[in-house]
């Protein structure tokens, strides 16, 4: 008795070829600067997942979607103030995008808010 034939999975088209060869060079880039890569091909499409992991620390990841959409993420060391996290959380977004970013006046400070109980602005 013969088992049935399974059939080959359909060879990639040209597009998704590129989207491959794109999301494999990016890992091939991420690979080089020491993080730990991971790349799926799931239903919805490819994603990458890359992590840093320094000795003795929480790791840092970045994930890449086939359609470009990029996240990073990252824990602030402990003990960190609010202002430390904010600053760096600031930096990684000018480096990002660009943006250039200048804090406004502090909410607290502005004439149009009421005055805190107890004399506080």
């Amino acid at each position: 008795m013969t088992s049935p034939a399974t059939p080959d999975p359909p060879k990639p088209n040209k597009e998704e070829r590129r989207l491959i060869g794109g999301m494999r060079a990016i890992e091939a880039e991420f690979a080089a600067c020491g993080l730990t890569t991971h790349l799926t091909d799931a239903r919805t499409g490819l994603d990458l997942s890359a992590i840093l992991s320094p000795s003795g620390k929480r790791e840092a990841e970045i994930w890449v979607d086939e359609h470009g959409y990029v996240e990073v993420r990252y824990w602030s060391p402990p003990g960190a103030s609010p202002p430390e996290i904010a600053a760096t959380a600031l930096r990684a977004l000018r480096a990002i995008t660009g943006a250039v970013l200048n804090p406004s006046p502090s909410p607290l400070a502005s004439p149009h808010q009421p005055r805190l109980a107890g004399g506080g602005t």
